[in-house]
This record gives structure tokens, sequence and C-alpha cells, in this order.
């Protein structure tokens, strides 16, 4: 279900050049050079060497496919396939006896469906996002006390992105609580050298990095009141809703479970309330993996997109590991899918009408894909590749020209002492430009149209590829 209405729809908009530089971009190119000039590549798309933005040496596993298939196709089925192999701690889960079957469609179905997760699909494609598979496979471990398995999900999800280190230290005290001491030390040591490298030692030996550990902080100089007003507007709480709002029928039957039997107790201390079980006890350990990303989330205003996939995996798998064997109502069950599907209504008609032929487009208004468009640009993309660059061309064609360490998004963070040898652009109001006007755009065309020594590669009703003449 999830691969057919959310990643074939995904697959046919970047097919169909439907995505702008962010963040196919970057990561197409990460890979495709990384493939190529190990071990930290310029990406020229982005002006940043890949390991001053973000630390996400997981591109190391992906990269050698590169080399066999465009980088933009590797990546988006590497995002497919964990969000796949998310579920299947699910299902060992349920295969190990520790989690029922309606829980088991109940959470298979929130983990599949939910708009941090088909948001991120559908905004493809980047590490974070993948690190919602190694998340999931980390916290079904612990509650399985596989405490090997649990330390190689650790690694791979730290390989994901700079914040995860803060999610492992949240989890020692489960660790410690029930693991051999030498998996705890382990859990923690890893945790806190990880975490040192990437954020304290980087920087020391690859130069400056993206100052992303000050964005949660960004905005106290204006005064507290402007720091929280910012991050408790409309549109953040109403984000935070979407990630939330789908849980709600579980944590009321949850609460409600625990408070509706008063019955007397002889465990001292009890004060007559049913107790909590062992399990149960165990598994709202697991919810703390949940704080770190929810704290830098919060503070750096970062809920849509690629940032909620591995939250929602997280929030899945320590409910399982809470709920269990309980025989979860059909009232919760079918409130709880019912709420997924209406919260994720408008991305999933966006899917659909990918799937109708109707592919959209993420980034200019008013684009249309008629007929013939997707080919023409394709056999542009094809006419350009092997000219001498620079080459710049509309964002949303980089990740198909990602192997190229001279390709540049037109009007992007390139510094203006590059000019443009070869100049590959959809017509408007087609084609990501970043801030350059269609009008801009269309006196270009203008312009190096009327230029005698403009040799023009192609000319067609949706694309414009030329070689410009150098100035002397």
């Amino acid at each position: 279900m999830q691969v057919l209405v959310v990643s074939l729809p995904t697959w046919l908009r970047a097919w169909g050049f439907g995505f702008s530089n962010y963040d196919l971009g970057i990561y197409s190119q990460a890979l495709a050079r990384l493939a190529l000039d190990p071990p930290n590549p310029w990406l020229s798309g982005r002006q940043i060497h890949l390991f001053n933005d973000h630390f996400d040496p997981i591109l190391f596993l992906v990269a050698p496919f590169a080399r066999l298939f465009p980088a933009v196709q590797v990546g988006l089925v590497v995002e497919a396939l964990c969000a796949l192999l998310a579920l299947v701690p699910l299902g060992w889960l349920a295969k190990e006896g520790r989690l029922s079957l309606r829980a088991l469609w109940m959470l298979g179905g929130v983990l599949a469906l939910h708009p941090g997760v088909t948001q991120a699909l559908g905004f493809p494609f980047h590490p974070t996002a993948w690190a919602m598979a190694p998340m999931a496979w980390l916290l079904a471990a612990l509650v399985l006390e596989r405490w090997r398995i649990a330390i190689v999900a650790l690694v791979l999800l730290l390989c994901c992105k700079e914040e995860f280190p803060f999610v492992g230290l949240a989890l020692s005290p489960f660790l410690f609580f029930r693991a051999p001491r030498k998996f705890a030390w382990a859990f923690v040591g890893t945790s806190v050298a990880w975490g040192v490298f990437a954020l304290v030692l980087r920087p020391r030996l690859l130069g400056e990095v993206m100052p992303y550990a000050s964005l949660p902080f960004r905005g106290l100089e204006d005064g507290v009141g402007a720091f929280l007003s910012a991050r408790l507007s409309r549109g953040a709480l109403a984000s935070m809703g979407d990630l939330v709002v789908s849980f709600v029928p579980v944590m009321v039957w949850l609460g409600w479970d625990q408070v509706k039997v008063r019955r007397p107790s002889t465990s001292p201390g009890v004060n007559g309330w049913a107790p909590i079980s062992p399990s149960g006890v165990q598994g709202r350990w697991l919810f703390a993996a949940l704080l770190p990303m929810l704290g830098i989330r919060f503070l750096s205003v970062a809920w849509k997109d690629h940032y909620g996939a591995v939250v929602v995996a997280a929030a899945v798998l320590a409910f399982a590991a809470v709920v269990q064997n309980r025989k979860v109502p059909w009232l919760v069950v079918i409130s709880t899918l019912a709420l997924v599907l209406i919260n994720d209504e408008s991305l999933l008609r966006r899917d659909l009408k990918s799937l109708r032929g109707v592919q959209g487009w993420a980034a200019s208004a008013g684009c249309e894909d008629a007929p013939g468009r997707a080919n023409a640009v394709r056999a542009a993309v094809e006419k350009v590749r092997p000219v001498k660059g620079p080459l710049f061309v509309s964002g949303n064609l980089l990740p198909w020209l990602a192997e190229r360490d001279d390709v540049y998004a037109f009007g992007g963070p390139q510094p203006a002492s590059i000019t443009p040898r070869v100049v590959l652009l959809e017509r408007p109001p087609c084609g990501d430009t970043w801030a350059r006007p269609i009008e801009e755009r269309q006196a270009l065309f203008a312009q190096w149209r009327s230029r005698s020594d403009t040799r023009v590669l192609v000319d067609t009703d949706f694309v414009f590829a030329a070689e410009l003449a150098q100035p002397e």
C-alpha cells in the first residue's frame, strides 16, 4: 500500500522533473560525487563540501550503487526501502509473541501512512528520513533485549545525521536498567564518542561546517517572548498537531485502561490503583527516544518535510512496547486508522493525481505536465550531458546531472564569479530558478537567442539549451 500510494507517485513526479534542487538535488549530487570523489566531495549545487553540511556517513553504504545507476534513482529507491524496513520490526515483535495482531495492523497502518512519513517520502530524499528504519530496529531490539542488534541499529542511526547521539544518550538509562553492563557502556560510549566527533571534532578536521547546532537557539537575541512566539505560532502548532493527532485514540485508551479499574491492591504504595505491568514500565522508557528529537524540532521549528518520519517511527515502536499483547478495542483501531487517512488526505490526493498521469509540480505555480514535456526535457538533458561546463540548469534538472562537478542551479548560491558556458532551462512557468522572476528568464531567452555567438542546442516549446560564448 505504501509503495503504491506514496513511493510510486513520488518516483513518477521525480521522473517528470517535478522537484526542486532541495533536497533531491543536494543528495543526488552527494551520492554521485561520493561514488567518484571520496571522501568529502564538493557539491556545486549546494556550494559546500558534503560532510561540512550534515554528517551522514550512511551515504557511504549507498554510494557504490551510484556507480551503476543514476544517483537520483538510487536515493529514491533507498528511501522507499527504508520506509518498508521500518515496518519489519513490528512483524518481528508479533512473531516473538510481543504484539497482538490488532496492534500490529493498527501500528503498521500508522507507520506506513502517517502524514509525517508520507510527507517525508514525498519530499525526497534525505538520510533523516532513512533513519526511520534503524530507529525502528533499535527500539524493537531493546524491547526483545537483543543487545547486539541494538548496537548495530544504533550505529546505523548515528550514521544518518548528527542529532542522533542525543537519542542514544536519552535511551541510556534503559540500557543500564535492563542490559548487561558491557552493552550499556558500549551503547553510551558509542553515542558520546559519535556526538563529540560530529559536533566538536568535525569542524576542526574539515573546516567550517553549517551552523545547524545553533539553529535551535536562533531568535533568542530578539528576546524570549519573540523566541517562543515563533515556536508556538499557529503554523508550528498545526504541524506539531499533525504528528500527534493520530496517536490520540491509543493514548486515551491506554490512559483510561490505567484508571478505569480501582481495585484494592496488596502492593505497598499503589493507593488502590491497578498496577502497571512490568512490560508497560519497560516500554515507557523507550519514549525517551522521542524527547531529544521533539526538543530539537520544537526549538528549530522543523516539523515538516523529512523531519517527521523518524519521530513517527520512534513513537510507533514505543507504543508497541507499551501495548504489547493487550487486546486493542476495535474502536481504537478504526479511529486511529481513520485519523491517519483524514490527516493525510491532501497528501494522498496529490499522490493519486500522479498515478492518474497528472504528475504535479513541487516548486512552480502554473506549470502543467503538458503532453511531451517530460520527454522533451529528458532529451535536452541528454543533449547537454557531454558538453563542457560550467552548466547552469533549472534547479529541478540538477539531480539528473548530479555526476558533474560543474553543474549549478540557475540563480542559486554559486558566486557571481562563475559564469555559465552552457544553460539548460525549462520555459516559464516551469523550472525552478530560485529567486529569478519569470520576466527575467524570458528576457534572458531573448538575449541569448539574438546573439550571433550563441550556439543553440535545444529550442522547443518546453526547454531551451544553448552554449554561450565566453567573454574575452
